[in-house]
């Protein structure tokens, strides 16, 4: 299936027993293209023809090169073809194929793979720019949707000079022609490259003159190296959506058996079908995902499903009408946003500053409200632009002392700024180190010593604060010094999490655990771009991350990140939101791949409620429209979704076009971040599933 994968998603690692291998088998396409590999087995095994006659034997780990003896000769799989039209269903294909014959072409149809539509195709070329001529008479005739879309080519099988093992003492042997197999004596079965599978592999020459190879195993096991590889179990930890994403793999999976059997496989390990990592990809709560759903499938009206699936809709899918074409009930629109979001309201002991903005707050600052007596007031801008005393800085400078383990400072000397720095013992190591032209270069040459080293050491460090005026300083300035030293003396570290429905939280990487809160905490929000404000509440909700810094009684700093993504609950995937900005010559280049469009006179979108592009019609330099719908929108544009506004900004030829988007995909079936962000809401895979895909059941595969 057409689709993009999530970095990985994940829980705590659970010990288990072994999956027990089930299913029927399935033979997965690992590569086409090459037509040399190196295969090694664990522990040893046995490699045997095709048809299972005994050839070698290798040692545990000994490496052996397959060649295939081309003649030199291999030959292009790809060809171009012109697309008439947006996927339709047989009858309408038909009638598209009578009008395009009347005009002298030779059309056919070809079936969508996920979808029970067909996509009509012109012309035969082996470049793109062959297609131009029938492009503009299809134009001139009146048609506006043409697409120049690559497909594989029918060639004929070569017979080449023969297939061929090389030996680690390279000793070459002959081989069968029809290709060879291997039988590890453990498990697994390495290919250079490319990784390590479970199951048989075979390698064997395929009609482009090059090495095919394949994976043969149960669908259970097949499905281990498939759904880390999808949604992973790092990144996002949530059983029930990976178990969602486990069921999806199988449905699509055994929908699929056959689908690519003219190249003597069923599918493919990449996007084009699912990615499939073997056993290098699998992780053990995937695993647990797969076996607690075992045998499961998603039907429709008894039939299983096409269980497309993407990355990130951009906060709803779509109907596949508006994409691969049909009418399956069960690929129907929904919202990737939650009716009623759980929140938990965290309520902080300390005043809520006035100004709604504010821009002095640091996180370093903030770490100060962790000293015993701190006046939090003082982070308020009022508080701030006080002039500062030795006499009120000096309690400050005590309890940061004992936190760091230093012995308290009785009084503070000199200027108050230098005082400080002098308390935390800074004078000491600037003395020898420092010179006079640094400090006048640094501009605190006008201090005497031992005050100028000092100085010059703190400037240096990007501790200023103005150290070389004169005057009181502010309790800005001189709070700004007393957190920069600190840093230089224990650097600080946040505790970082996600918020989860029963109010703990969960570290990255990490699992659940509790989330005491001290009773005097500070909280504040940090608002997209990094800025803070001080609150005396915030209503977190689920899947926020928070941050924090605190004791043993718990946080005693609590800082809510409002996420730049907003509410959706696909907004914890980098792609999120995008953005993507375009010469005029780019998108030319890319036009004139696909369309044979050389100008570029205006861009017309057509969008739904929800934002989404289902029709892109753009003028050529003589305002011809030029017509585009579904997926082939967002590959048009180089776009990763077709949730996205646009600006153009100059003068032709030298335009700048900027799209901001979001989501990454073709939009239709399950979300996966949306699938993630409904179980950190509680909700089981079942409602998940049920969620994405209307009106399914749950059944036995069978």
């Amino acid at each position: 299936m057409i689709r993009t994968a999530l970095p990985a998603l994940a829980c705590l690692i659970a010990v288990q027993a072994p999956l027990v291998a089930q299913g029927p088998q399935i033979r997965v396409g690992i590569d086409v293209a090459a037509t040399e590999w190196i295969v090694s087995m664990e522990g040893g095994g046995q490699v045997l023809s095709r048809k299972g006659k005994p050839l070698m034997k290798l040692r545990d780990g000994e490496k052996i090169r397959i060649w295939w003896d081309a003649k030199g000769e291999v030959e292009s799989s790809t060809e171009y073809r012109i697309q008439v039209g947006p996927p339709v269903v047989v009858k309408q294909a038909e009638a598209l194929i009578k009008r395009l014959k009347e005009l002298g072409e030779a059309p056919e149809r070809v079936r969508v793979a996920d979808g029970d539509t067909w996509r009509v195709l012109t012309g035969r070329f082996l470049r793109v720019d062959e297609a131009d001529p029938i492009l503009k008479k299809l134009e001139d005739v009146g048609f506006e949707e043409l697409w120049v879309a690559s497909e594989t080519r029918p060639v004929k099988a070569k017979k080449g000079r023969a297939l061929y093992a090389v030996t680690e003492t390279y000793e070459r042997r002959a081989l069968p022609g029809e290709g060879v197999r291997f039988v590890p004596a453990r498990e697994l079965t390495k290919v250079e490259g490319k990784g390590r599978y479970r199951g048989i592999l075979e390698i064997f020459p395929n009609a482009q003159g090059r090495l095919t190879v394949v994976s043969q195993l149960d669908l259970e096991t097949y499905l281990r190296g498939v759904v880390p590889k999808e949604m992973g179990a790092w990144e996002f930890p949530a059983l029930e959506a990976l178990k969602a994403q486990a069921i999806a793999a199988r449905t699509y999976a055994f929908a699929n058996l056959g689908k690519r059997s003219k190249d003597d496989f069923d599918l493919l390990d990449t996007v084009s079908d699912q990615v499939y990592g073997g056993r290098d990809g699998e992780q053990s709560l995937t695993d647990r995902a797969i076996q607690e759903t075992a045998g499961q499938v998603a039907t429709f009206q008894g039939r299983p499903i096409q269980a497309l699936f993407m990355a990130n809709c951009g906060g709803h899918t779509i109907d596949n009408t508006f994409v691969f074409g049909g009418d399956q009930g069960y690929l129907a629109a929904a919202s990737c946003y939650a009716a009623k979001p759980l929140t938990r309201s965290l309520e902080g002991g300390q005043p809520v500053c006035g100004d709604p903005d504010q821009p002095w707050l640091t996180a370093e600052l903030l770490r100060l409200s962790t000293l015993e007596g701190f006046p939090v007031s003082w982070l308020c801008a009022d508080g701030l632009r006080q002039p500062a005393t030795a006499l009120e800085m000096l309690p400050v400078l005590k309890a940061m002392q004992r936190r760091i383990g230093m012995r308290e400072s009785e009084a503070l000397k000199g200027p108050l700024l230098l005082g400080l720095a002098r308390a935390l013992g800074f004078a000491s190591i600037a003395q020898g180190q420092e010179r006079p032209q640094d400090a006048i270069y640094f501009g605190v040459g006008a201090l005497t010593e031992p005050d100028r080293s000092l100085a010059t050491f703190l400037v240096r460090r990007g501790i200023t604060g103005a150290l070389a005026q004169g005057g009181e300083p502010t309790r800005q300035q001189a709070l700004a010094v007393l957190t920069k030293l600190w840093q230089e003396l224990e650097p600080l570290e946040w505790g970082e999490g996600t918020l989860l429905m029963d109010g703990q939280v969960r570290r990255k990487k990490g699992g659940p655990e509790p989330f005491p809160i001290a009773p005097k905490v500070v909280v504040a929000e940090e608002l997209p771009g990094g800025a803070l404000r001080l609150v005396a509440r915030t209503e977190a909700q689920v899947g926020d991350r928070l941050k924090w810094l605190g004791d043993g009684e718990g946080a005693q700093v609590l800082v809510r990140r409002l996420d730049p993504d907003g509410a959706a609950l696909d907004r914890y995937n980098p792609t999120a939101h995008w953005r993507v900005e375009l010469s005029e010559s780019d998108l030319l280049q890319k036009l004139k791949g696909r369309t044979g469009i050389g100008r570029i006179k205006g861009i017309i979108p057509t969008r739904n409620e929800h934002g989404r592009v289902t029709e892109l019609v753009i003028l050529d330099g003589g305002s011809r429209p030029h017509r585009f719908t579904g997926m082939r929108i967002r590959n048009l544009l180089g776009l990763k979704d077709n949730v996205f506004a646009f600006t153009t900004l100059g003068d032709a030829p030298n335009r700048r076009f900027i799209f901001w988007g979001r989501g990454w995909g073709h939009g239709v079936g399950m979300c996966q971040t949306g699938a993630y962000g409904m179980a950190l809401e509680g909700a089981s895979y079942e409602a998940i599933l049920k969620h994405y895909f209307k009106g399914i059941e749950l059944t036995p595969m069978n």
